[in-house]
């Protein structure tokens, strides 16, 4: 084998990592730099030996970057394609001396705000992106991407996004430019699944993006595994058929879960939990327990120095049963659980678990509300409080400042974190400026009005960035709202379509948003709207 140094280069907030794993004939150790205490990603299957390419990568715990593969001599390469930032490296006798040729300032440039997975780097709604158009009729929409059947979010890591859907007999894998919308590759999967409530049959959960692959989890329960690269499909699992699974009320929706060296699945009836390696698919361990698969998407946090997996359980099961897990992610040994879910048989707990520091916040639907727990050193679960200030259907809420905000049916909700009161309750409204909607078939100005009592978002979704909410609601409004204890004020609004089932939550990534439109409305067919929310980088717009 031809040894290869590699190079890594992360950002997590205002800290520059670096890391440089020693190559072997078998094995590659990471030298860790910078105080990071991320995982770095295995190196093998992203690059041929010899080319000096740069590829993005991303960390267990939002670490993003960029990854360099070098042959071992002198080179200078560009990172991230820029003239005035690179990296010099000088191979003597297997010592590498490393000079970073990087200011704070240019460090900025570096760091991207990227959305590798469900609900963003940190799983928590919240988006480091700053200097956002706050007037959304000044926005414009740089391309659109044909959606399918989808209710899946997609994923973005540097200039690549991810997107999921279905079309016809096939769920399409695709991988576009950020900038433009191109497609760079893509993958097929058949799919006989038919959503039995007549709702999309598309894919519900999104794309996971980590260590130069891509992980994504069909509605039929099908789970792939594709280089980032070039879309080379590298595993794939059916679920279904191998741990002989139904697909329940709604087929597969949690995301993957990308903690350590396992894929972590909520897979229901009786396995519930599974973990799989993210470089081989063989099976790591199985969790069994009778809550089923849930509509939620499983997390990851350290707790009392150690890493825990937090999955709330919960699907189609009579009677009705599911509530949350706290499991080792090594083992799949279930510390403890605490049952939570809504006693009609209709319903599932769909709202992903919130977390900040030992505590965790769950909510269901269906009169019952949420629960405040906290993990105690021995990994059970103490009982904080219990209120019914918030129920969430299934939008996530987002934290900020000791306050937690979302949607709880049609009103957006206000909930102080640490004594779960309610501080304010609204049905937000906007008046009929934010319905000039598009044409039939265009996306401009429309003489669409709503009729009286129409004006707000529904069940709408947030995602927090530069100091303010990012709003969309089911039918395609969208708003930047200013959120804080003493209420909510619309900064601005625009209908970007005018559609139902407008239920996946908007996705930010370097100065654009990514919205999804699920169903035909206007004359429009579904699509992926990027708009772009501030100017672009020249350099990376000339791709220079």
């Amino acid at each position: 084998m031809e040894q290869t140094d590699q190079l890594l280069l992360g950002s997590l907030g205002n800290q520059l990592h670096i890391a440089v794993p020693k190559v072997t004939d078998k094995t590659r150790h990471v030298k860790r730099f910078g105080g990071s205490a991320n995982r770095v990603a295995e190196a093998d299957a992203l690059n041929p030996a010899g080319k000096n390419r740069a590829h993005p990568f991303a960390g267990t715990t939002g670490t993003h970057g960029l990854f360099i593969s070098h042959p071992m001599d002198d080179f200078k390469v560009p990172i991230l394609g820029k003239k005035d930032l690179s990296c010099s490296l000088n191979m003597q006798n297997n010592a590498m001396s490393i000079r970073i040729l990087i200011t704070l300032m240019a460090m900025a440039t570096v760091a991207q705000a990227d959305w590798p997975r469900f609900l963003g780097a940190g799983c928590d709604g919240k988006s480091s992106e700053a200097g956002l158009e706050t007037d959304l009729s000044k926005v414009e929409v740089a391309w659109v991407h044909p959606r399918g059947e989808s209710y899946s979010a997609p994923s973005i890591l540097g200039d690549r996004l991810i997107h999921h859907g279905r079309f016809g007999d096939v769920e399409r894998i695709e991988c576009l430019d950020t900038a433009t919308g191109k497609p760079l590759w893509a993958d097929e999967v058949p799919t006989t699944y038919r959503d039995r409530f007549n709702y999309l049959s598309g894919p519900r959960a999104s794309p996971s993006i980590e260590g130069g692959r891509v992980y994504t989890l069909g509605a039929q329960g099908i789970l792939c595994c594709h280089q980032l690269t070039d879309g080379k499909r590298l595993w794939r699992r059916k679920l279904i058929e191998e741990f002989k699974l139904d697909t329940e009320f709604f087929g597969f929706t949690p995301s993957p879960l990308i903690e350590g060296d396992s894929v972590i699945i909520n897979l229901g009836m009786g396995k519930c939990v599974a973990a799989f390696d993210k470089m081989t698919g063989k099976t790591q361990w199985v969790s069994g327990d009778q809550w089923g698969r849930s509509y939620a998407s499983p997390v990851a946090a350290t707790m009392h120095g150690q890493r825990v997996l937090l999955v709330f359980a919960g699907g189609e099961s009579n009677p009705p049963v599911g509530g949350l897990l706290c499991i080792d992610p090594s083992s799949g040994k279930i510390h403890d659980r605490f049952a939570w879910r809504s006693p009609r048989h209709a319903s599932v707990n769909a709202s992903t678990p919130v977390v900040d520091g030992n505590r965790i916040f769950i909510s269901s639907s269906y009169d019952v509300g949420g629960v405040m727990l906290e993990v105690l050193p021995d990994f059970t679960f103490k009982e904080v409080y219990r209120t019914k200030a918030y129920a969430s259907h299934w939008a996530t809420p987002i934290l900020v400042d000791g306050h937690l905000y979302g949607f709880a049916n049609n009103k957006l909700v206000c909930m102080d974190w640490k004594t779960g009161e309610r501080v304010w309750r609204v049905v937000p409204k906007v008046g009929d400026a934010a319905f000039e909607s598009p044409e039939t078939g265009t996306y401009g100005a429309s003489k669409y009005r709503p009729p009286p009592g129409e004006g707000g978002f529904g069940i709408g979704s947030l995602v927090h960035a530069d100091g303010r909410f990012l709003c969309l609601g089911e039918n395609g409004l969208l708003a930047w709202m200013k959120l804080t204890p003493e209420g909510c004020t619309i900064l601005s609004s625009r209908r970007l379509f005018k559609a139902d089932q407008t239920w996946t939550a908007p996705v930010l990534g370097d100065g654009r948003a990514y919205i999804c439109q699920n169903l035909p409305g206007n004359g429009i067919e579904p699509g992926l709207i990027c708009i772009v929310l501030k100017p672009i980088r020249q350099e990376q717009s000339d791709g220079k």
